[in-house]
């Protein structure tokens, strides 16, 4: 990720910018320059039961919204279209610990969905960046983004003005694709590797248990 969000992808011209360096045709933006949308999520009372899941920070894991345990909400038909999560949305969490704050999250389901507050959204203008490469883009460079936060005695936040001044590298389009989608290969890959593993220690933590409880018995050559 490091190598393909700063060197792109065969590049042998570079230039000097203010984030450092980048390919010849490559441009260096303003985050608010390439967003349709950058909005505040609903702050209201949340239930187990309602008619729309809501996305809250916690519903943001490894890059992705994930919509399992969501809570969920009644809302009138204006507000709902108001704050209706759209496939491609980011969600950038403003809130949070000083380690967790930033933590940011693509919306990839068809489904009738809203956002929380402590949540930005953030809709790309399509022609001229890639939202799963925006997602990527913050979800590296999040170190940076954090040095935007205010912080209070056990939170920070980052406001969305400042959010939106943050500079960002943009390759052309169709390098952005192409970079999405190397990095979803090596994510599924892990994602893959990851779940291999945890069945190996499910495997291995059964074992312990039968030879520790007399279960099974190893025979031992004398």
């Amino acid at each position: 990720m490091q190598k393909l969000l700063t060197k792109g992808i065969g590049h042998k011209e570079f230039k000097e910018t203010d984030i450092g360096k980048i390919p010849e045709v490559w441009e260096v933006k303003k985050l608010g320059d390439v967003l349709e949308m950058c909005q505040y999520g609903l702050s209201t009372k949340l239930s187990d039961i309602g008619k729309y899941p809501i996305v809250k920070m916690d519903n943001i894991e490894n890059g992705e919204v994930i919509l399992k345990n969501a809570k969920r909400i009644d809302l009138d038909e204006k507000t709902f279209n108001n704050f209706k999560l759209k496939s491609g949305d980011i969600l950038f969490n403003r809130t949070n610990s000083y380690e967790l704050v930033g933590r940011t999250g693509i919306f990839l389901s068809e489904k009738d969905c809203v956002f929380a507050s402590y949540l930005i959204r953030l809709r790309v203008k399509s022609e001229c960046i890639y939202s799963s490469f925006l997602t990527y883009l913050l979800i590296h460079f999040n170190s940076e983004i954090r040095k935007l936060a205010s912080r209070a005695v056990s939170q920070a936040n980052i406001n969305a003005t400042n959010l939106q001044k943050f500079l960002i590298k943009t390759p052309p389009l169709q390098e952005q694709i192409k970079i999405s989608e190397i990095n979803l290969f090596f994510d599924k890959k892990l994602s893959l590797q990851k779940t291999k593993k945890q069945k190996l220690e499910k495997i291995k933590h059964g074992l312990m248990n039968d030879l520790l409880t007399g279960k099974k018995r190893v025979n031992v050559a004398s």
